[in-house]
């Protein structure tokens, strides 16, 4: 074998371990890239704010849908307001449960079908969050379970996810959530009299969050 045929031989092997080292590069950038996708999560509100404010318009967005639901609970006893996470409903506990129960009063959510039905032809995920106000809560139940704001927060979320699963929601877009008193949307401190009942009042909610 001539000089030059090992010469052209030898580049040709070299060549040959560039292609193979880059093609081995590009399927660990692409594992990487899947891996990054795999653990990412998406806050779907303010990707639909970029969009909004690239495309100049808010069709089928959170913010459509907002303007939607503010428009049907008029008179319906329920504030809709945009949040950083999406839209939030307030529902008082006092239209919806006795005192320290977790059962619905009767017809309790018919007045704002119009609302939930139109949230449940969306395509968005909604959270269902249980509050108490800043009152210790403890009771022992029938069955000897011990009651507390902890648990009473997330049996009254948990019975209003039931009765959306009735109204046609898909479980899978459902979540129950118990926050107990940790997180008022009424200041407490200095109140006293009927304003300290009235901001505890506030407290007590059950919150349907669309996101």
């Amino acid at each position: 074998m001539k000089l030059s045929d090992l010469q052209n031989l030898g580049k040709e092997n070299q060549g040959n371990a560039f292609y193979l080292s880059f093609s081995d590069l590009m399927v660990l950038l692409c594992v990487f890239f899947i891996m990054l996708i795999s653990i990412s999560k998406i806050d779907t509100f303010p990707f639909e704010q970029i969009k909004t404010t690239l495309t100049g318009s808010s069709k089928d967005t959170l913010v459509a849908l907002a303007e939607k639901l503010q428009t049907l609970a008029k008179d319906k006893g329920v504030a809709v307001h945009l949040d950083k996470d999406g839209i939030r409903l307030n529902l008082e506990v006092a239209a919806l449960f006795e005192t320290a129960s977790a059962r619905l009063k009767r017809h309790a959510l018919r007045r704002i079908h119009p609302l939930l039905q139109e949230i449940r032809r969306s395509k968005y995920n909604i959270d269902v969050e249980g509050h108490t106000d800043d009152r210790s809560f403890y009771a022992v139940s029938t069955d000897g379970d011990i009651e507390t704001n902890w648990s009473l927060s997330g049996k009254r979320a948990s019975t209003v996810v039931r009765y959306l699963m009735r109204l046609g929601f898909n479980k899978k877009r459902l979540r129950v959530v118990g926050y107990a008193s940790n997180k008022p949307i009424s200041d407490i401190a200095n109140k006293t009299g009927l304003k300290l009942a009235q901001a505890r009042a506030q407290n007590r909610r059950v919150s349907l969050l669309v996101r």
